[in-house]
This record gives C-alpha cells, sequence and structure tokens, in this order.
C-alpha cells in the first residue's frame, strides 16, 4: 500500500512522495524531465515484494513546489540528498529514468556514501550540449511543450484542455496519442503537464542542464554497481550506442543491456522486459 508525504528541503522547496514498505533495501525512482512519480505506480506492488520503495516527484514536478530558477542537475541532487539523508536515513538503490538518470549519476559522483548502487533508464548522456542537442527530438519536443505551455498557462490552465491537447498528438500519419494509449493514459500525462513548472524546461533548452559538470567527470568519481537500460534510438532513445560504450567504459561497475522494440519510457512501453532487468539487478543487492 502506498502513502503519501510531503518533505521540506534545506532550501524550503516543498517535494512530494509516495512510500511503500517493504523488506528488502531502500529503492529511490526519480523520474525523467516533465514526468512525475505517477509513471511508475504500476510497477510498486512488484517491487515492493523486493524493496522499500520511495516514489519521488522532483521540484517543479508533479505535486512538489515550485521555485524560482533552481531546475539544473545539481539543484535537484541536492534536493535529492536532502531526501536521503533525513527520510530515507540510509544508503539507498537509485532508479533514475531520462532526468532522474542524471542526478543519479551526480549524487553517485559526489556523495558515494547515499548510494547502495544505481539503475539508470535510458539517460540522455553526452547529447545535451549545444548545437548538438538543438538537433534531437527531444529539443523540438521540449521547445513545443514550453511555448504550448506559455499560452496554456496565459489562458487560465483548464486541465480539461490539456486532456484535448495530449490526446491529439499525432503518433504517425493515421494515428493520435489518444488512438495508441488510450483515455487514461492521456488524462494521466496530461495531468503531469498540468502540474509542470514550465520554467523546469528552460536549463534544458538552453543546453545547461548540467550546469559546469562535465558527463565524463562525474561517471569517472562514479565506484557503485551501476546497471545501464537503453532504448532502441531509432524509435525515440536517448542513449546510441557508441555513448553508451563511452559510458560503461567510465565505470568500473557497470553492467549494461538495450530492450528492443521500444523508445525513451521503457518502464511504460515494455514494462515487463524493465521489470526483469530491474527484478535482477535487485536480487544481486
Amino acid at each position: 500500500m502506498i502513502k503519501f508525504h510531503t518533505f521540506k528541503t534545506d532550501q524550503n522547496v516543498e517535494l512530494h512522495y509516495g512510500e511503500a514498505p517493504g523488506a528488502g533495501p531502500a529503492l529511490v525512482i526519480l523520474h525523467g524531465l516533465t514526468g512525475s512519480h505517477a509513471e511508475f505506480l504500476h510497477l510498486v506492488p512488484e517491487l515492493a515484494r523486493q524493496a522499500h520503495v520511495y516514489l519521488l516527484d522532483l521540484r517543479g514536478h508533479g505535486r512538489s513546489g515550485w521555485t524560482t530558477n533552481g531546475y539544473q542537475v545539481p539543484n535537484y541532487g541536492r534536493d535529492v540528498v536532502a531526501f536521503l539523508q533525513q527520510v530515507v536515513g540510509r544508503p539507498a538503490i537509485l532508479l533514475g529514468h531520462s532526468l532522474g538518470g542524471l542526478v543519479t549519476i551526480w549524487l553517485a559522483a559526489n556523495e558515494p556514501d547515499l548510494l547502495q548502487s544505481a539503475v539508470l533508464e535510458d539517460p540522455p548522456l553526452y547529447i545535451l550540449e549545444m548545437p548538438r542537442f538543438g538537433e534531437t527530438w527531444f529539443y523540438s519536443y521540449f521547445a513545443g511543450l514550453r511555448d504550448y505551455l506559455k499560452q496554456y498557462h496565459a489562458n487560465g490552465a483548464d486541465l480539461e484542455e490539456m486532456v484535448a491537447y495530449v490526446g491529439q498528438v499525432s503518433v504517425d500519419e493515421d494515428r493520435t496519442w489518444l488512438d495508441v494509449v488510450g483515455s487514461e493514459a492521456v488524462r494521466e500525462r496530461a495531468i503531469q503537464l498540468h502540474q509542470l513548472d514550465p520554467a523546469t524546461l528552460e536549463p534544458t533548452l538552453a543546453g545547461r542542464l548540467l550546469g559546469s559538470d562535465e558527463m565524463d567527470e562525474l561517471l569517472a568519481q562514479i565506484r557503485c554497481p551501476v546497471h545501464l537500460i537503453a532504448a532502441q534510438t531509432e524509435l525515440g532513445g536517448a542513449l546510441k550506442l557508441q555513448n553508451m560504450q563511452r559510458a560503461v567504459a567510465q565505470m568500473p561497475h557497470c553492467t549494461h543491456a538495450v530492450i528492443e522494440g521500444t523508445g525513451h519510457d521503457i518502464h511504460l512501453d515494455q514494462p515487463v522486459a524493465f521489470m526483469h532487468q530491474l527484478k535482477q539487478f535487485l536480487s544481486q543487492r
């Protein structure tokens, strides 16, 4: 059973999180940019059989508080440091998707005593710098979303308007997102975007999400066990094969896998294959 709580960081940002007590290690799940804890709820009943699960909404996302600026990886990372120290209270396994994966990398490099191990789900390694990032589908998606959110909030932020917007997004020439995923998933995604602080997108679009950090330098500092799970780049994955190999070479205790037939959101598109990878990694801890 999941219970929901709030926690205030040292920077006075209120974070929302869910907790599902279970036997085993602490497992803290960090979602991606524009997401929330809600997209991992379907995995919790099974995960709670192996771990004490925490689902955290990062600042500016979900039900957590908004802030002025402060949406770079080190800002998110310091929030999670406080959460691990004051709420979890023991070294944890971190599962980070996309942005959550970058935050997990930052934590593993800068606060190694707080991590037992880490799982990185399709993190956008080596593509965040300009002009390279501007050539990706991620950039065009986030830029369009930023522009829409400005208009959306100016018009009064009506959730039903957001539901209609999300549902009509084209998947291909013949199908919308509503056709592919159904009304329940469309509404859940609309709620995430309704809750999102539009300012969270600005550092990413400016190529400044990592702040002053360099990816290779962060990865080279990681000493805990890491499992890197990548999607297919042809279907929208963020981690090219050569970049995955580059990252694995930096970390001495890193295993990796590629999930076929899925894009960036592996935990949603291929939950069985994703859970197989995750449970296997947890069983070794």
